[in-house]
C-alpha cells in the first residue's frame, strides 16, 4: 500500500452510507453526432440487499429520459439519505453527465449541486494513489481479483455482445438487437455496478479506521447564493462560458419496447 497524504489516496474515501449508489455507463461516441450513452446502470442497497437498475437509451429522446431519470433519482435519494455519494471508476461517468447536460440544456442546477457537494468519487483515482498492485494496468477487471469479484458475464462474451450493440447503433436509428445481446450488455453493465462496490468495500478494509475522512459536504447545505454565477460546464472542464445546447433528435426505435421489457 501506498503512503498517502491528506486529501489524496484513501483519505478521499468518505464515509458508507445505506444510501451510497454504485454508477456505470455504457456509451459509443460513433453513435450520430457526439455519440450515445446507451445504457445507464447504478447498483444500490434496498432492505440490505444490492440491487441493480438500468435503462436503455436507443435513441436521443431515450438518452434524455434516461439522464434525467439518473439525477431524479439520485435527488430523491438525496433525501432520504443526505450523506451518500456516487462512486464510479475513471473519469468516465461525471464527463458523461456533464456532456449530456450541454447537449440538452437539462437539470443544469442538480447536476451543479452535485459537483459542488463532491458527491462523484472516482475509485479508480483513489486506487492508483494508495495502492501498488501487481497488475499492468489499473483497470476494473484488473482489480477484482484483489477484491473477490467474480463476473456472471464473461469478457469475452461481453466485448462480442458489446461491439454487435454499438454497431447497430452507429448504422441504424431504428436498431436491430438480439434479446440475447441484450442480456449479455446489461449483465455485463452490472457486474461493472456490482464489482465497482465491492471495490469500494476493499479500499474501506484497506484505510483502517485511524484516517480521517473528508469534510462531509450535506447537499442541502450546497446553494447558489445571490449574485454567485453557477458552475459552467464545457466537454473539457470548467469554464465560465455560456452554456450551449442542440435540441435532441427525437428518433423512435422499435426495439424501445423490447429493450424495457428485458432492462431489470
Amino acid at each position: 500500500m501506498l503512503r498517502s497524504e491528506p486529501g489524496e489516496g484513501l483519505f478521499r474515501l468518505p464515509c458508507p452510507s445505506d444510501g451510497d449508489i454504485f454508477l456505470d455507463l455504457e456509451g459509443d461516441p460513433f453513435v450520430g453526432e457526439g455519440g450515445l450513452e446507451y445504457l445507464f446502470g447504478i447498483a444500490t442497497k434496498e432492505d440490505g440487499k444490492l440491487v441493480y437498475q438500468s435503462r436503455w437509451a436507443l435513441n436521443r429522446a431515450e438518452e434524455l429520459a434516461a439522464f434525467e431519470w439518473f439525477i431524479q433519482f439520485t435527488f430523491e435519494r438525496l433525501g432520504r439519505f443526505p450523506d451518500l455519494h456516487v462512486y464510479h471508476f475513471g473519469a468516465y461517468e461525471p464527463g458523461a453527465l456533464k456532456r449530456l447536460m450541454l447537449r440538452y440544456a437539462k437539470r443544469e442546477d442538480e447536476l451543479d449541486r452535485l459537483l459542488r457537494g463532491e458527491i462523484f468519487v472516482d475509485l479508480h483515482r483513489i486506487t492508483k494513489q494508495s495502492v501498488r498492485a501487481s497488475v499492468e494496468q489499473y483497470s476494473l477487471k484488473a482489480l477484482e481479483s484483489f477484491c473477490e469479484y467474480r463476473r456472471r458475464v464473461p469478457l469475452p462474451e461481453a466485448s462480442q455482445a458489446r461491439h454487435f450493440v454499438e454497431h447497430q447503433l452507429e448504422l441504424s436509428s431504428r436498431p436491430s438487437l438480439t434479446e440475447e445481446a441484450c442480456r449479455t450488455v446489461q449483465g455485463y453493465n452490472e457486474d461493472d455496478c456490482l464489482a465497482t462496490e465491492r471495490l469500494r468495500g476493499w479500499l474501506e478494509q484497506l484505510r483502517g479506521a485511524e484516517m480521517e475522512r473528508p469534510a462531509p459536504q450535506p447537499i442541502s447545505r450546497i446553494r447558489i447564493s445571490a449574485g454567485e454565477r453557477p458552475l459552467q460546464i464545457s466537454a473539457h472542464g470548467f469554464s465560465t462560458s455560456s452554456r450551449t445546447s442542440s435540441a435532441p433528435d427525437r428518433k423512435n426505435s422499435s426495439s424501445s419496447q423490447f429493450l424495457r421489457d428485458v432492462a431489470t
